[in-house]
């Protein structure tokens, strides 16, 4: 990572500062090369989230647990980018005008195919809870500890002698 001094930083802003006067000045919108290439770069980095998360809710509803192994690492950097940045487009976001339209119809999308892929990740998680919990009840029936009937219930083995066979009284 490079390193920007204090005054060059400055230099920048103010540069950028001059340059969405003129333009604001001229007509145009304020916003200068460097935000329009922002907000750009930020359009494309929302595009491939968009296009990873509709390929791992397939995957999901396919219950392909490979598919979702591959594109977690992925989901993961993609997800770590936008969270970085998005302090640079949130200004825009909201006085941004018709320069942004685009960059919210993909975070509206974005919002909606996140909330799908938490409801299918639930899903996913309360099907592997579940199916461990049978696994755990398997093991127990198999085990030695107690004595179970057809359907799999532990009997109460009370009317039991010490071998295990019922008392005559």
């Amino acid at each position: 990572m490079t390193h920007v001094s204090p005054a060059s930083a400055l230099s920048r802003l103010g540069m950028r500062i001059r340059e969405r006067r003129q333009r604001s000045d001229a007509g145009e919108p304020s916003l200068t090369g460097e935000d329009e290439a922002n907000i750009a770069a930020f359009e494309q980095l929302v595009q491939s989230t968009l296009t990873l998360l509709r390929a791992e809710n397939d995957a999901l509803g396919a219950g392909d647990v490979d598919r979702i192994a591959q594109l977690f690492g992925e989901k993961e950097e993609l997800m770590k980018a936008l969270e970085q940045r998005q302090p640079v487009i949130e200004p825009f976001l909201q006085d941004g005008g018709d320069n942004v339209s685009r960059l919210r119809e993909l975070l509206g999308e974005l919002a909606a195919q996140l909330t799908e892929n938490g409801r299918l990740l639930r899903g996913m998680a309360e099907a592997s809870s579940s199916i461990l919990g049978e696994i755990e009840q398997l093991r127990k029936r198999e085990s030695l500890d107690g004595i179970y009937d057809r359907a799999g219930k532990l009997r109460d083995n009370s009317a039991t002698g010490s071998g295990g066979f019922v008392k005559n009284i």
